[in-house]
């Protein structure tokens, strides 16, 4: 197939809905592109005095290149965007932009301005909720969820990944990234952002993973009585455990942190705080879902800031992880809303929707 063809293919691909079903398309060199994504409609209530809302919940849309090069080698590149609709507005965003080289021997290195961490290859045990969760870890922190930090779609990265026999390892490097926002009108400099993860299969469907990421924090403005000065760094260290079957899976998050997150009153603080996520798969398609998240801090720089949280959720697979309905309710019994100079208990929240994976 001629790279003339491929292009008709692809442009065909994105005006059918059943082209697009097809999702991969190869040219007789071997080099592919990839349309993938999803469609959601969600409902979602606040709870309190908030009015409940529809929206497009977590859609987007996202294209994945791969050149096939000499030597062994691979050049691929992934562009994926966002879309929000609904009651609070309309917005299309970028949620990943990067590009690099792989070998089956020498691994694979990516640049761009927002992949996945190599931290989130321990944290993704437990972010398996529709709406909610993954707020026990700490990885998704400032104002940005993770963003600039680096534990999540970190900004301005550079990432490498490689394996030795079973183990798994990789490293990622954050430049510069300024008028970080941290909470409020609060705002700081990242610099030298560094981590690095590794991943072990213990026995059949059974991983232990550990990451650790770390900032070098300069020009703080706005930070509150912090005991943060120019040039500290912020820290922190994730271990995971996954077990994974046809039908069932757990995953299990502890961390530990050193000034990586800023709460409502605009203080960093330290922290500690896990997660739990577990599922059962039945075969007539039902899905029974659990997430638990727990985070104190451990200084008092946060006056009692405490998240606990028990999301129990059910779900009806059609075709199982591609066409589903949801439904979540998340039962709040932590002190992280800030009210005055107080954190106190937030609503308890409820969510549903219908979604597609193409």
């Amino acid at each position: 197939m001629n790279k003339t063809k491929l292009s008709l293919i692809v442009m065909a691909a994105l005006a059918s809905g059943s082209a697009v079903a097809a999702h991969t398309f190869v040219n007789d060199n071997g080099d592919s592109l990839t349309i993938d994504g999803r469609f959601e409609a969600r409902y979602q209530d606040n709870g309190g005095d908030s009015e409940p809302v529809w929206n497009s919940g977590s859609s987007r849309f996202g294209l994945k290149g791969v050149k096939q090069l000499d030597n062994g080698w691979e050049g691929f590149g992934h562009a994926e965007w966002g879309y929000n609709s609904g009651s609070n507005g309309s917005d299309i965003y970028d949620r990943l932009l990067y590009a690099g080289v792989e070998h089956d021997k020498y691994g694979k290195i990516a640049a761009g301005t927002k992949q996945w961490s190599t931290f989130y290859d321990v944290v993704w045990f437990t972010d398996m909720g529709r709406t909610y969760g993954t707020r026990g870890s700490n990885v998704y922190n400032l104002a940005d969820w993770g963003i600039s930090s680096g534990t999540g779609r970190a900004a301005n990265s550079l990432t490498y990944r490689n394996n030795l026999g079973d183990l798994k390892y990789g490293f990622t490097y954050q430049t510069t990234r300024t008028d970080v926002a941290l909470a409020g009108d609060a705002t700081a400099t990242l610099k030298n952002g560094m981590g690095a993860s590794v991943l072990y299969p213990l026995a059949p469907g059974l991983t232990v993973g550990a990451a650790y990421h770390q900032n070098e924090v300069t020009d703080l403005v706005g930070v509150d009585q912090s005991n943060m000065k120019d040039g500290d760094t912020a820290r922190i260290g994730l271990l995971g455990l996954n077990y994974a079957t046809e039908n069932y899976f757990l995953g299990l998050t502890y961390h530990v942190a050193d000034s990586w997150e800023v709460a409502g009153n605009k203080e960093f603080f330290d922290s500690r705080g896990g997660e739990l996520y577990t599922h059962y798969h039945f075969d007539n398609g039902f899905r029974a879902t659990f997430n638990a998240n727990y985070m104190t801090e451990t200084d008092g720089r946060a006056k009692g800031y405490e998240r606990k949280t028990f999301t129990p959720g059910v779900e009806y697979h059609f075709t199982k992880n591609t066409f589903l309905l949801w439904a979540e309710y998340q039962f709040d019994e932590g002190t992280d809303k800030l009210s005055g100079t107080e954190f106190v208990n937030a609503d308890d929240k409820f969510s549903a929707g219908i979604r597609y994976y193409f």
